[in-house]
């Protein structure tokens, strides 16, 4: 497998679950302002949408989209407990991922579309803000050491990248101190540490 990326950008999520899993993959950098890969190639000829994170599983067999790559990935872990096999529990996992792509990382999307008024950041860290809340509110009744269970999976590493964002916005995730606890656990792992550094986030 081949996993397109972008330094930080939600690919980090698909990189971590693929350190996870253990399996054999190569990493292609793609630079998104001209959409061309580290090799030279055309972005768009892989991905005609155009941003990352794209799988490619065999050769002109490529995934899109972290809701549809993470539980993909998820499933090949062979100790059977990234994501449930069905039922419930891998629903709710899906319900996470489609909570944190569909409004969270859209929610932080908006600082990264262009320069934005002072008027216009305040209602969008208002927006951060919002989401954050419901998640920070939903973990301090939660039992579990992770958003699912008490078993690392996708959904937590896709709050994990998508949160790191706001080290680049200028926001404060402080006051969302169960968050903040569930990010200290995901940052310790091997996986993310290993993730990390191959993509240049930390030394």
């Amino acid at each position: 497998m081949k996993l397109y990326y972008a330094p930080g950008a939600c690919s980090l999520a698909a990189h971590i679950i693929l350190n996870e899993i253990n399996v054999d993959f190569d990493l292609e950098r793609v630079d998104l302002k001209t959409h061309t890969t580290e090799k030279g190639h055309d972005y768009y000829a892989i991905n005609p949408k155009g941003y990352v994170p794209a799988l490619e599983i065999n050769p002109g067999l490529v995934l899109t989209e972290n809701v549809a790559i993470l539980p993909f990935l998820a499933q090949h872990d062979p100790k059977q407990d990234l994501i449930p096999p069905s039922g419930l529990g891998r629903a709710k996992v899906l319900e996470w991922l489609g909570y944190i792509n569909a409004e969270l990382h859209d929610a932080y999307a908006v600082f990264f579309s262009g320069q934005l008024t002072d008027a216009e950041k305040e209602k969008a860290y208002k927006e951060v803000d919002r989401l954050l809340k419901y998640i920070d509110d939903y973990l301090a009744d939660w039992d579990c050491e992770y958003l699912v269970d008490d078993n690392f999976g996708p959904a937590d590493a896709y709050l994990f990248v998508v949160t790191n964002w706001s080290n680049h916005i200028g926001h404060d995730l402080t006051p969302y101190t169960h968050i903040v606890a569930l990010r200290n656990k995901v940052a310790a792992r091997q996986s993310v540490q290993i993730a990390m550094r191959d993509e240049g986030l930390i030394p």
